[in-house]
């Protein structure tokens, strides 16, 4: 499977702003059969649900193909158009390599890995951050499936973060600090951890915790949380642990979590 969450980021003053405001995020997945592609850009016709600004002319109209194949597995094309030269710039993380994707490139995504690709302009005033996730498939089994709904695209994420406004937001933000601060994965945190970067009681913590997977698992943003935990998670709460990994990175990548100073600043300094 293939999932993918996009994100936009612009420099503007506060009149720009206000004329001309951001798309929410966007998400899609497919599963990993061969000739499954997604593709994003600026043509309504071929990249929907991953549709661009139609003024942000710096992204093609087909700017990035990711497809799979039995051979290569999931890929990432950058291809070339009718200009010599972009106007664009295509960098992509994977672990802890980082690299600027060349024009007309196919490059491989690590299976059972996960990664961004930021497409900017030349002046890196605006960009495109997409968050990737790829599983190769274990059995070649159903078909492609496109997570299209408008919630999961747009409304999904600003539900939730009002729902978890207050203290249950506050536990999100510290079980999700190491992604806030940009890296691929959450190190282990135990609940005395947060205890002492929140300064609130261990029972208060635990009931959050639970709340939280809780949350995360009605409100389908997070399909892989669903996979894990199973469908019967609403009658065995106590007894399920893990997928905070999975909350932590949705969290982040939906702002949901992320927009205000991160919690580890209460202990004198972000975490290394």
């Amino acid at each position: 499977m293939l999932e993918l969450n996009m994100s936009f980021a612009a420099l503007a003053d506060g009149r720009e702003a206000e004329r001309d405001p951001l798309p929410g995020p966007k998400s899609a997945r497919t599963r990993s059969e061969v000739g499954a592609r997604l593709v994003v850009g600026r043509d309504p016709t071929a990249c929907r649900p991953l549709l661009t600004p139609h003024d942000w002319l710096f992204v093609s109209r087909r700017h990035l193909v990711f497809e799979y194949s039995e051979d290569r597995g999931w890929t990432v094309e950058w291809p070339r158009g009718q200009r010599d030269t972009p106007v664009a710039i295509v960098r992509i993380k994977q672990g802890e390599t980082s690299q600027d994707v060349p024009y007309g490139a196919i490059l491989p995504l690590s299976a059972r890995t996960a990664g961004t690709i930021t497409v900017s302009d030349l002046a890196r005033r605006r960009s495109i951050v997409l968050t990737w996730r790829a599983v190769h498939p274990l059995g070649g089994r159903g078909v492609q499936e496109v997570m299209t709904t408008a919630q999961t695209m747009d409304e999904g994420p600003g539900e939730l973060r009002r729902k978890l406004s207050g203290v249950r937001l506050e536990v999100l933000a510290g079980m999700s600090c190491d992604w806030i601060h940009g890296r691929p994965t959450k190190r282990p945190r135990t609940t005395d951890e947060l205890c002492e970067m929140l300064y609130m009681a261990k029972a208060t913590v635990e009931r959050c915790k639970t709340e939280l997977r809780r949350d995360f698992y009605s409100s389908e943003l997070c399909p892989e949380l669903n996979d894990l935990l199973g469908p019967d998670y609403l009658d065995t709460t106590p007894h399920v642990h893990g997928g905070w990994d999975l909350i932590a990175q949705t969290a982040v990548t939906c702002g949901i979590v992320g927009r205000e100073p991160c919690p580890c600043a209460r202990r004198g300094g972000s975490v290394d």
